[in-house]
């Protein structure tokens, strides 16, 4: 399953990024890991916990944020770089 083809992975950063939007906390490609890494540690199925690695995985195959984003553009959406300059 590679994350790229499959919606689930979407859905498992999507939850990890809403999870750190109720907490008011900073959404990026770290902050993102981390949170799925919690995520991870709280347990759940074999298949969650394969999403969440292979997002993870694929989390960390950019190696710096910006190509993330430029790549990836919900990402854009979730660090607010889609919103207007005042």
């Amino acid at each position: 399953m590679s994350i790229q083809h499959d919606g689930k992975g979407h859905v498992i950063i999507g939850e990890a990024a809403l999870s750190l939007a109720l907490g008011e906390k900073e959404i990026s490609v770290q902050s993102l890991i981390a949170e799925l890494g919690h995520m991870a540690e709280a347990g759940g199925g074999d298949n969650r916990l394969t999403e969440i690695s292979e997002a993870r995985s694929w989390l960390k195959s950019f190696h710096e944020p910006e190509q993330a984003v430029r790549h990836v553009p919900y990402l854009q959406t979730l660090a607010g770089l889609n919103d207007e300059k005042n």
